[in-house]
């Protein structure tokens, strides 16, 4: 493999690193209904859905989250990290060939349904039942629906008729808004979103979508989608389609306050969810220098009470990781103006006597997806150079700032570098240790105060 095709391997792994998780998934099961109606609310401090909420801001404003630090409680294996937690009410939940409930006070598992043949999407949580779009496998025949199930025992309430059949059958982790459920499913090369009411447990409406999906979100009244260089906005209650905006190639987005963010690599957008009118635009320069290339491009956002928190990943000269490397943004979400910035802290080590211009070092940093609570951002943070001749150099970890000031609050090495989920004042992490993944629960550490 030459060093040029390493060097974009490796800068394709960081910004992967915090992209979003898979749309579909190829996973189901069967049902028969049962109901009840659903009276209770959430608990502030949930985190509900992929992304926290409909609009995928990663912002949970009930929480606070570590302040000092973090150590790990406990880690408990799951079968794949494609599958990312929720959490409410003291328990974590997780999708998979099982869809299984964890104590989040010690990891042990409260429930759990794994009947053959079948696969559930990451779960997203309601007042009172846990909500996942379910792939089943009968006799060859694949079908989806959506389930839902007792958030206290697993006991299943109720299922929809099939919402797509077919040899080749996939679904998205669903969103919860306003008692519908929203999501993307695939069969064969078919790809239609829909709508599914909590009250009739019937499907509303269905838009059909001709390509891959990227990303989306709910927000506003409206269901914003991104299929490779386009961004298309429809309403949540007929589908009728609202705006489509061309776009360079893009790799998520988040929406918000009726602004929606959309990442291209090296340029981030924002446009007005009611018109898809251009708000602003903010783009990243290449690295130039003699004899060497690098490139910038942004990672995926978080937004939290009218900002945007963004960072970038770099391939760049190891003297530019020692000034400071790949930045983090805070922007106004309206105006595109740069509230705080943040450069590199975890940086790896440069050896003084070290020749890169003969080694030709191959080179990557940079911050992944935030996650926000009520007063602090977590924010993984990676990079790697690799000198050759047997030299190589790794830093990675979380980074916890301070929200309002941006000023670092803590550090941690022993965390792998992914995005965190912050709920009930304590973090969750995936990683993957000796090629079996893990959930971790990461809290406070203890003091020895007497």
């Amino acid at each position: 493999m030459s060093k040029e095709t390493s060097r974009r391997n490796i800068l394709k792994s960081v910004a992967s690193a915090g992209a979003a998780l898979p749309l579909l998934s190829s996973e189901v099961a069967a049902a028969q209904p049962t109901c009840r109606t659903a009276t209770a609310t959430l608990p502030a401090d949930a985190w509900p859905m992929i992304g926290h909420d409909a609009g995928r801001t990663y912002h949970n404003p009930g929480t606070s989250g570590p302040q000092t630090g973090v150590s790990e409680r406990w880690a408990a294996s799951i079968s794949t990290r494609e599958f990312p937690p929720t959490v409410a009410d003291g328990r974590a939940y997780i999708g998979g060939a099982s869809l299984r409930a964890l104590d989040i006070d010690d990891g042990s598992q409260t429930w759990a349904r794994s009947p053959p043949n079948c696969r559930y999407t990451a779960p997203t949580i309601g007042p009172e039942a846990v909500y996942s779009a379910v792939t089943n496998q009968d006799d060859g025949e694949r079908n989806v629906t959506i389930q839902a199930f007792d958030a206290a025992d697993g006991t299943r309430r109720w299922a929809t008729d099939p919402l797509v059949e077919g040899d080749s059958v996939a679904a998205s982790a669903p969103a919860l808004v306003d008692g519908m459920i929203f999501g993307l499913v695939r069969s064969g090369q078919e790809r239609f979103f829909y709508a599914v009411s909590l009250d009739s447990r019937a499907v509303e409406w269905r838009h059909t979508v001709a390509e891959p999906v990227k990303e989306f979100a709910v927000t506003d009244g409206t269901l914003v989608y991104a299929i490779e260089e386009q961004v298309r906005a429809v309403s949540t209650t007929d589908d009728t389609v609202q705006w489509a905006v061309n776009s360079p190639p893009v790799q998520g987005l988040a929406a918000a306050s009726g602004t929606v963010v959309v990442v291209s690599g090296d340029s981030l957008t924002a446009l007005a969810t009611e018109d898809g009118t251009e708000r602003w635009r903010s783009e990243l320069e290449p690295i130039v220098e003699p004899g060497f290339e690098g490139s910038n491009r942004f990672s995926q956002p978080a937004i939290a009470d009218g900002s945007v928190i963004i960072g970038t990943a770099s391939s760049l000269l190891p003297r530019v990781i020692e000034e400071g490397g790949a930045t983090l943004y805070k922007r106004d979400l309206v105006t595109g103006d740069r509230q705080e910035t943040r450069a590199a802290v975890l940086r790896p080590t440069v050896p003084d006597d070290f020749d890169f211009f003969n080694e030709i070092p191959s080179v990557s940093y940079g911050w992944g997806r935030p996650a926000v609570s009520s007063d602090t951002i977590f924010v993984p943070q990676y990079g790697s150079i690799d000198g050759g001749s047997g030299f190589r150099s790794d830093q990675s970890g979380l980074v916890a700032l301070d929200r309002e000031t941006f000023e670092v609050q803590w550090t941690s090495t022993d965390v792998s570098p992914v995005p965190v989920i912050v709920a009930e004042d304590r973090l969750f992490a995936m990683s993957t240790r000796s090629y079996e993944s893990f959930l971790t629960m990461l809290e406070e550490p203890a003091t020895n105060d007497t």
